[in-house]
């Protein structure tokens, strides 16, 4: 069981992907000329991100926005707005790539060059990593590392925070998992355009789920790292429940802060502190284990 600021029972993170446009051009045939389809990404910067900016000014919660370097461009001053209410911006590729066979040299241009817009535009440093689509390939966490990030939220094995490993070390780089559980379009993403989806559940429903995760989360002490999409969760109706989410998880003993920001206290707790360049050798013999008792792993008893 980790041990959050504060004695606070549970880590909430509020993470949106302003996939916009790139949710339809990286989904089935011909949507780069499909306009209503494009019409529908544009929704999330156009009216989604101005209802969440303001509800989170409301409850004076800072979140994280993974952003593809395309959408920077095409959105300058909406992704300026984010960072001046003090939001951090992470990796979530240039073009919202989702290329299996993307080799390590095409991964780091891209990284280089969707970093590179995000410090023009708002001088922020990227420190984490969402992957488009979900896709992470066999030398991910050796590039995250050489670009200087602390977190990835890609895996999806676990209910808390770990420390990953390279070559039976313990490297200095935080995953904070994620999962559809928390995603928005297992909800609310309505397509009939191949791959079809009808999950459409009204916000109600979205509400009853995340919060009964959060109470049982929350006596483990364990975490819940979102996956929103202003275009479907920037709805006025899913900001109103987002928001009755949020004052309940406030009151019910959740710290709610950015991915850097949990992945900072990870690093602190773990004896990493101001030098995430330290490495820590695995103890001779360990191995992943499983309790049945607390479904925790040993690398979470780590933490």
């Amino acid at each position: 069981m980790t041990q959050w600021p504060d004695n606070k029972r549970i880590a909430i993170m509020l993470a949106f992907d302003i996939d916009a446009e790139t949710m339809w051009t990286t989904r089935g045939d011909g949507n780069e000329d499909h306009i209503t389809n494009l019409s529908r990404g544009a929704y999330g910067p156009k009216q989604g991100i101005p209802r969440i900016l303001d509800m989170l000014d409301v409850h004076q919660v800072k979140a994280t926005f993974f952003i593809p370097g395309v959408i920077a461009e095409k959105y300058p001053l909406v992704v300026q707005e984010i960072a001046r209410r003090g939001h951090e911006i992470g990796f979530h590729g240039y073009l919202h790539e989702e290329f299996t066979s993307t080799t390590r040299e095409e991964e780091d241009a891209t990284m280089h060059r969707s970093e590179k817009i995000i410090e023009d535009l708002t001088g922020q440093k990227m420190a984490g990593h969402r992957a488009p689509g979900g896709v992470i390939h066999d030398y991910s966490l050796e590039l995250f590392l050489e670009h200087g990030y602390i977190y990835s939220s890609n895996w999806r094995d676990s209910d808390g925070p770990f420390l990953h490993q390279i070559d039976g070390k313990t490297v200095p780089l935080v995953e904070l998992p994620k999962d559809s559980i928390f995603d928005d379009t297992a909800y609310d993403f309505y397509t009939d355009s191949a791959p079809e989806r009808y999950e459409l559940k009204s916000p109600d429903e979205m509400y009853e789920i995340w919060k009964e995760e959060f109470d049982s989360l929350a006596d483990e002490g364990r975490m819940i790292n979102f996956v929103l999409h202003p275009q479907f969760m920037g709805r006025a109706s899913r900001i109103q429940m987002l928001s009755r989410l949020i004052g309940y998880m406030k009151t019910h003993g959740a710290w709610l802060d950015t991915n850097k920001a949990v992945a900072s206290w990870i690093l602190e707790q773990n004896g990493f502190g101001s030098d995430p360049s330290k490495v820590q050798e695995t103890p001779t013999g360990h191995s992943e284990t499983w309790d049945p008792r607390t479904h925790v792993s040993a690398r979470e008893k780590l933490l």
